[in-house]
């Protein structure tokens, strides 16, 4: 494990800038750089670099955060991996804790494991010259292609791979590990060509071998008996509900057109890269799982879904369709002419002809389903309302109750049922679902998005000017900070936030003046709960977006119409009164009902001790008034 002295090094010593300057072009606009976001498609730039706030943020999708969390939105990498990468490139030394034998062991296997695969993927591309380059070059993949995806050539000999890697020095235990070996000795994968299998950050996990067509005829009398392909079986390092074929390279892709489209098979995909259709992935013979969803979902919520015209393609693509919708993403199908599968349809007719049908022919999902089962059902009144409510079983999962109520609309119209009909029966699949889901109860209230000032928030508005301007000089005379002013200035209503993650800010703030440390934003950007670091980036956006004037629109929807021509301490004090004045109205809504109580059961004790406290919460919610040099409130 990564030491967090170690991560806070890493993370403060590298420049945003020149991070996503690694895989993005930038070009300056005033104190920031922008380009076109690469996690949504926009032909305007809204994705804004800001070296001085080390941060990246998109105004249009809303994505941002430090160089890790670039790396791990673009790059697909866990935390780990994106630190050891700007380790990498900054030549920091990773201090780490000593590792127990346990976890020593099993990261050396799991390195072990992947060297090994590496030193197989070499080998079979040696053997690839031959019957395998002769099979491939005979389904019209070209050099280039057979390059890019690794494609090579298992030899026609039982023990080939075995004995190479042996006399290699690598161990018979981890090549039966990997399912490479059987446990007689013999190899896994003998004569067929090898596709192989990458997860997301493009390490060799696994591979898939595909018989030949043109099959050793001394060996013709088994290839009846042969599956036309065999995939490794799962191992430590590989796990087939979790994998993709071709998500390392596609990533870039749908994540730059917004979508991605699904195939069932290696070929397939390869033959749609090969035409330019890069945004393609392969569920590779398995069933589609939760796991590959989400894995899709991190880059693009548009899926569009390829099937073969058999009743097996068709059934697999209800299977995943409703998977696809549990997890709010937006499906379409595009059936293929049976017996075609994307590979052999897109050589018959060629990529114009293909693409056209990717744009033209995708149907929703409700579409799809309710034509598929209404024409199996007839005239059949039985069937019709067995299809209706399978139809609605599927419309019940979407998450979006817009979504669902516009499915319900064009359900209606199809089936020709009315639209209240169809949305009492989704009703009724909604409640069956919501008994069988655990009760979920949030640690914390979930946030609105910072970008909009909402719901009483000056507790924001300090927040920020804390973040911004926390550093400064408040006071040359008094010898002050900001972060001194401000938090010698709460200390009586911090505990009555309403925001728990503003409260923490300053809490850890007060914490860390107290022991001596240089107060920086980028300790709240870079901390180690995503929630507190979300708020100090989304903050420091508001300021990014408004770099060239003092402060957002949002405040001047607060009384602050001159905010950009006051000094920053005016700026700080106004605030800090609107934040106590805010808190003073709750306490006076809180005591006016508590006195109506009090007054209804006839405790006069109670109401004349409240109508106390309501004269001096008056009292001092009129001085705020007047120092803010606002009207008095009675």
């Amino acid at each position: 494990m990564i030491l967090p002295n170690s991560i806070r090094h890493i993370l403060e010593t590298a420049k945003i800038e020149e991070v996503v300057q690694h895989f993005l072009p930038l070009k300056r606009s005033g104190a920031n750089l922008t380009a076109l976001c690469p996690f949504h498609h926009e032909k305007t730039p809204s994705f804004n670099v800001s070296p001085t706030r080390n941060i990246f943020k998109c105004f249009g999708c809303g994505k941002g955060g430090n160089a890790a969390k670039f790396l791990m939105e673009h790059e697909g990498y866990s935390f780990p991996e994106a630190l050891r990468w700007l380790a990498k490139k900054y030549n920091i030394e990773i201090q780490e804790t000593k590792p127990t034998t346990e976890q020593l062991a099993a990261q050396q296997e799991e390195e072990s494991l992947f060297i090994v695969n590496d030193f197989v993927l070499k080998f079979f591309q040696n053997n690839l010259p031959g019957a395998g380059l002769n099979y491939l070059q005979s389904r019209g993949f070209t050099e280039a292609t057979i390059q890019k995806f690794g494609l090579s050539y298992a030899p026609d000999s039982w023990d080939a791979l075995k004995k190479a890697a042996t006399q290699a020095g690598f161990k018979l235990q981890y090549l039966q590990k990997l399912g490479l070996t059987t446990p007689s000795g013999k190899d896994f994968f003998h004569h067929r060509a090898i596709f192989p299998i990458h997860n997301l950050s493009g390490k060799t996990i696994a591979f898939a071998g595909r018989i030949l067509d043109n099959s050793n005829p001394s060996n013709s009398s088994n290839n009846s008996n042969q599956p036309k392909y065999l995939n490794s079986p799962e191992s430590p390092i590989y796990h087939k509900s979790q994998t993709l074929y071709g998500i390392h390279m596609a990533k870039q892709a749908i994540r730059r057109q917004d979508e991605c489209i699904l195939v069932e098979g290696y070929t397939d995909l390869i033959a749609l890269h090969q035409a330019g259709i890069e945004n393609v992935v392969a569920s590779a013979g398995t069933a589609l799982t939760k796991e590959q969803l989400l894995l899709i979902r991190r880059f693009s919520t548009n899926l569009k879904i390829l099937y073969d015209g058999d009743p097996a393609g068709i059934q697999a693509t209800l299977r995943g369709l409703d998977l696809a919708l549990e997890q709010n993403m937006n499906v379409k199908i595009v059936p293929l002419p049976h017996p075609d599968d994307p590979d052999s349809f897109l050589r018959k007719v060629g990529i114009t002809a293909f693409t056209e049908l990717l744009n033209t022919q995708a149907k929703d999902f409700i579409s799809f389903k309710a034509n598929l089962l209404l024409a199996s059902a007839g005239n059949d009144p039985v069937k019709r309302a067995a299809a209706v409510h399978n139809i609605v079983d599927s419309i019940a999962l979407v998450p979006d109750p817009i979504k669902r109520s516009f499915f319900i609309k064009d359900c209606a119209a199809l089936v020709g049922l009315g639209e209240e009909v169809l949305t009492l029966e989704t009703n009724k699949v909604l409640q069956a679902l919501a008994q069988k889901q655990p009760v979920f109860i949030p640690k914390e209230p979930v946030h609105a998005s910072v970008l909009s000032f909402t719901n009483g928030t000056y507790e924001r508005h300090l927040t920020l000017l804390l973040l911004e301007h926390g550093a400064e000089t408040f006071s040359p005379t008094e010898n002050i900070t900001v972060a001194g002013y401000i938090l010698s200035n709460i200390e009586d209503v911090l505990g009555h936030f309403e925001d728990p993650l503003c409260q923490r800010i300053f809490r850890e703030t007060k914490i860390k003046l107290a022991s001596n440390q240089l107060f920086t934003p980028l300790y709240f950007i870079n901390h180690d709960d995503p929630a507190m670091s979300t708020l100090a980036t989304d903050l420091a956006a508001i300021a990014m977006k408004q770099d060239n004037n003092s402060f957002s629109p949002e405040w001047q929807n607060r009384d602050f119409q001159n905010i950009g021509k006051q000094g920053i301490s005016q700026i700080i004090t106004n605030t800090l009164l609107r934040l106590k004045l805010d808190i003073i109205n709750r306490w006076c809504e809180t005591n006016r009902k508590k006195l109506e109580e009090a007054q209804h059961s006839g405790d006069m004790a109670l109401v004349l001790k409240l109508l106390k406290i309501q004269a001096k919460l008056n009292e001092t919610r009129n001085e705020l008034a007047r120092q803010l040099q606002i009207a008095s409130i009675s």
